[in-house]
């Protein structure tokens, strides 16, 4: 049988692509990742596949790709996108770089017209939060394909003090590039003010910062080359001594504080009115009882794939998947669309694969990592490989002990003060279960998520996998923190599958990863509705008897 030729955008390491290839079915011909550590993990991965480490926003999918391999059947991949929220403070950009990777995404399907698609992204990609704005270079598209759009109310600022001074710059909106500020010093500003939440956090940033705070002030005067009121120059200048009495003699933090929010609140504004300007965004400024809004068109990341995808021929059905019911040993949640040409969906509901696992049976932290509780965990990225028979264990683990090298096996350092947490929490506990004493270095203990310090359980299956290094998970039963290879057997990642790059970046990559179990259900899945047999099967891997792949998903549906 003909393999289908595939192509995978944003590959990642490869574990979309891992669970497609263990079909049988899918030939993967190339594969774009720009990330070089993850590039370089999926080549090693996938032999024989072409792996471009280009911006998929500037390549020619066309040319790059169906001119050099042919006909591309299926593409498969999950573009990066972020939302936006006025309650994000330190976030500075309006139009996320990754929110338009979607539409990206979504030109590859339009340029290689494959007969079918899988698009994997947050499940929160169809919320309100995750949009584009009208501008000029899609205005056209928005109105044929009779997209919605909204007005979006995005909060530029909300005190007096800090209205009063950005109301001075609308007379000059054609000249805001003049007033912005140098952007070496609006992020250093930026980075100051958050961590001068409190004064024993702003004084420790000062210590340690010395050399680029001092830089800082020696290039206060050419941070900004005009002004577009004296009011504003003055108030800038003199912040400059303000912050300076602050860091060096520790006196007057409220007014330091207040100071240096106000100075990077209108910084702010003036760079995401900048941004609107650059990207030809029209926008209308509201100003309400010291608040100041910038009102403008956007439309629904929903409603775009919606309308696009209808206008390309393409047949739909998405669903929030649920990882552990297909054997991944985390309840890890992700937005799913398959999309199948119309003239061969003939009319057919396009289904998403069905749950194969019970709540009551899903794979647990102890069936992915018990095996490798008595091998001692390296800290050095580059540590050799270990040899390691497995002698018992379930199925879930006998499955992805695909051979008996184990590599990976790699954790973070840790300090006294993380051993000493370590030692202090039990299964299921986290940061907000440690007394008083072991949380001063934090500045802000009540406001750190669940997910830091948390040691896992071992008979239950684990939460989201991301980047368990930042987050410092730790072992079940191990005063230590889980080891890359221990997050890859959570993701469900074989042990052929090796991880390369930095120590962080190889954690990163699996936290970024779609889980290969999660992947072949997906791919078995597409594959009954192409009518092709899949050489493997996901429910005698893990040993379900099942009479069927797919469902309607009548609970999960998302309208």
């Amino acid at each position: 049988m003909k393999k289908l030729n595939t192509i995978d955008l944003f590959a990642g390491a490869g574990g979309l692509s891992l669970g497609f290839v263990r079909t049988g079915c899918f030939n993967i011909i190339a594969a774009v990742e720009y990330d070089r550590y993850a590039a370089q993990t999926y080549a090693e991965n996938h032999e024989g596949v072409d792996v471009l480490r280009e911006d998929a926003s500037k390549i020619s999918f066309k040319e790059k790709i169906e001119t050099k391999y042919g006909k591309v059947d299926i593409v498969i991949g999950g573009p990066p996108c972020q939302g936006f929220s006025n309650a994000n403070r330190q976030k500075s950009n309006l139009i996320s770089g990754n929110n338009q990777l979607v539409q990206h995404y979504v030109r590859a399907i339009e340029e290689l017209d494959p007969i079918a698609f899988v698009l994997e992204n947050v499940k929160t990609l169809e919320s309100k939060k995750h949009f584009f704005f009208v501008d000029s270079s899609n205005i056209d598209e928005v109105n044929q394909l009779g997209i919605p759009t909204k007005k979006e109310k995005i909060n530029l600022c909300g005190e007096n003090e800090t209205a009063a001074m950005i109301a001075g710059v609308f007379p000059y909106m054609a000249d805001l590039d003049l007033y912005r500020i140098k952007k070496e010093g609006y992020s250093l500003l930026c980075t100051l003010l958050k961590f001068s939440r409190t004064r024993e956090r702003a004084e420790k940033y000062f210590k340690d910062q010395e050399k680029r705070i001092d830089k800082l002030f020696k290039d206060w005067e050419h941070l900004h080359s005009a002004f577009w009121n004296e009011q504003w120059e003055h108030f800038f200048r003199d912040a400059k001594e303000i912050l300076q009495r602050f860091g060096f003699e520790r006196e007057e933090y409220s007014i330091y504080f207040d100071r240096l929010k106000t100075l990077v609140e209108v910084e702010q504004a003036i760079e995401r009115l900048s941004e609107l300007n650059e990207n030809h965004i029209d926008f209308e400024i509201q100003v309400s009882d010291s608040r100041i809004t910038v009102i403008a068109d956007t439309f629904t990341v929903k409603d775009y794939l919606d309308c696009k995808f209808k206008a390309l021929g393409y047949d739909c059905n998405k669903a929030i998947l649920n990882a552990a019911d297909f054997g991944v040993p985390q309840t890890r949640e992700r937005f799913i669309r398959i999309g199948i040409k119309k003239e061969i969906a003939n009319g057919k509901e396009v289904k998403l694969p069905s749950p194969i696992l019970k709540e009551n049976d899903y794979n647990t932290v102890r069936d992915a990592i018990e095996d490798l509780e008595e091998l001692d965990a390296s800290i050095d990225a580059e540590a050799p490989p270990i040899h390691a028979l497995l002698k018992e264990g379930s199925k879930l683990a006998a499955l992805l002990y695909d051979e008996d090298i184990i590599c990976n096996h790699v954790a973070t350092d840790t300090g006294e003060v993380a051993k000493k947490r370590f030692e202090a929490l039990a299964q299921g506990e986290n940061f907000h279960n440690l007394n008083k004493a072991l949380k001063t270095t934090y500045s802000l203990p009540e406001r750190t998520q669940n997910t830091i310090y948390l040691r896992l359980q071992y008979d239950e299956p684990s939460g989201t996998v991301m980047n368990v290094r930042k987050s410092m998970w730790i072992h079940p039963i191990l005063n230590r923190a889980l080891s890359i290879r221990e997050a890859a057997r959570l993701q469900s990642f074989p042990n052929s599958f090796v991880f390369h790059g930095s120590k962080n970046s190889q954690y990163q990559q699996v936290g970024n990863a779609v889980p290969p179990l999660l992947g072949q259900a997906i791919a078995e899945c597409l594959l009954e509705q192409l009518e092709i047999k899949s050489a493997s099967s996901l429910a005698n891997d893990l040993g379900v008897a099942t009479t069927s792949t797919h469902m309607e998903r009548e609970d999960d549906h998302i309208a």
